[in-house]
């Protein structure tokens, strides 16, 4: 009888710890909310959990942190802004797209016109707006049955942003017409007008005269919530800060000696907390994925990474990046497998109860396995294909990660870079003459991928 008993509390403990297992393994069964944060413009090293620079105040973001995952080794799928979102919103790398630089302001041909100026080659093609045949992960969620919002920068829809009045060149480029419910701010902008109102933003209300535009995103985010609780939601949350033109509301620069930079990402964790506490208020935080992301390197200095905004090199492509589920995903974890922005799109979608095996475009990895602290991610290259000039470091190039190494080849001058960034994040150090071998073997990867993908390639400037 006693053998009986003990069996009977072994299978009982054992039932128990499934049950309690199952219960914290983030999965699609309860189709959670999802907030995806995308900063504009925000470096490694500009989030105070990371310790880099002295001053920055995020304690909401840092919060995160504390009872999520933070991401070691998250990348940009481009060192700009538009095609790094256009990756998140498809799934697909910005050479797969024909989308690999920011879409300028000036009008396509000014812009070519004036960094081919000189040059030995021309940039390669690239389009000036998503492609209406791109599927968004606002049209996949919405299959699921989500509510999607868009709140925030878009820089998806078409030339000529900065020269209109409202930052609409064609409505039919907008978030609305590719799977969102809801787009606020969201426009051909890449930058805002002005940060205070009036915006001179056709796709948002201006405000009373002076209302800082972070404060009136983060507001228009805890109202899409509040409308939607109900509901299960998708929000994309992209904030226009920190690009410039730097600027900050009096009080806040007061806070910070006048540092422009270091008040504007204050701001923007003010109106993070702001949107937790909502969900928390709400009772959706249990029941809410959120994730915090940059679309690429920051631009005034990435110390200990190497480049800014424009470059291939660590500064210019890692970035910050928090995933947070209360209750779901083990507090403060830390993830030091490489992933890029591409993975989100399938990260979502399996999120959401969709399978990513149904969107055979994909080049993404779902998350899913990392954010269960499991061993089952696949070993992969890592590739960036950008044959684009920019005014400062290297660019016009082409990069690929695959483990420690790291491996850069420059269109223009023909140069070869290799890097062991274990060793050397701060990639100060070219192994170039040290393993040919190894870097002759990353250059064939790199080629095939972009044979596979058809990238498209800088010509001679003749």
């Amino acid at each position: 009888m006693k053998n009986i008993w003990i069996s009977l509390i072994a299978i009982i403990l054992i039932a128990i710890s499934f049950a309690f297992i199952e219960e914290s393994t983030v999965t699609s069964e309860s189709k959670p909310n999802i907030v995806l944060i995308m900063v504009d413009d925000l470096g490694y090293s500009d989030v105070g959990y990371m310790k880099h620079k002295e001053g920055i105040q995020t304690p909401n973001i840092d919060k995160l942190v504390e009872s999520g995952m933070m991401f070691t080794d998250a990348y940009a799928a481009a060192p700009v802004c538009s095609p790094t979102r256009a990756s998140i919103l498809t799934g697909k790398s910005p050479a797969a797209l024909k989308l690999t630089c920011h879409i300028p302001g000036m009008g396509m041909e000014k812009y070519l016109t004036n960094l081919n100026k000189g040059k030995k080659l021309k940039e390669g093609y690239f389009v000036d707006h998503l492609p209406h045949e791109e599927l968004t992960n606002g049209e996949a969620l919405k299959n699921q049955g989500y509510t999607t919002g868009y709140i925030g920068k878009w820089h998806l829809g078409g030339e000529g942003s900065i020269y209109t009045e409202d930052g609409i060149v064609n409505k039919g480029y907008l978030p609305n017409a590719h799977g969102f419910d809801v787009n606020i701010a969201g426009c051909a902008y890449g930058q805002p007008a002005s940060y205070f109102s009036p915006y001179k933003n056709g796709t948002i209300k201006d405000g009373p005269d002076g209302e800082y535009l972070t404060d009136r995103l983060g507001d228009e985010a805890v109202a899409f919530v509040e409308n939607n609780k109900d509901k299960t939601f998708f929000l994309n949350f992209a904030t226009y800060t920190v690009h410039t033109p730097l600027a900050a509301p009096k009080e806040t620069l007061e806070k910070f000696g006048g540092n422009k930079y270091f008040a504007m990402i204050n701001k923007l964790d003010q109106n993070i907390g702001k949107l937790m506490d909502k969900l928390k208020e709400l009772s959706l935080l249990e029941n809410t994925v959120v994730i915090f992301y940059s679309d690429n390197g920051g631009l005034w200095g990435n110390a200990p990474l190497k480049g800014k905004k424009g470059t291939l090199h660590e500064g210019g492509i890692r970035v910050p990046m928090i995933v947070n589920w209360a209750g779901k995903i083990k507090a403060a974890s830390i993830c030091e497998t490489p992933v890029t922005s591409v993975d989100l799109f399938p990260t979502l979608l399996q999120l959401a109860g969709g399978s990513p095996e149904d969107y055979g475009q994909l080049e993404g990895k779902s998350l899913l396995p990392l954010l269960n602290d499991q061993n089952e991610f696949p070993e992969r290259s890592l590739y960036w294909h950008f044959p684009h000039h920019r005014k400062e470091g290297l660019s016009m190039g082409a990069a690929i990660r695959k483990g420690d190494w790291k491996y850069i080849y420059e269109f223009e001058t023909e140069e070869e870079f290799i890097y062991n960034l274990k060793e050397d994040l701060g990639e100060q150090i070219n192994l170039l003459k040290k393993y040919p071998a190894k870097a002759k073997e990353l250059a064939a990867d790199l080629k095939q991928w972009q044979s596979v993908v058809d990238a498209e390639m800088p010509e001679l400037n003749n």
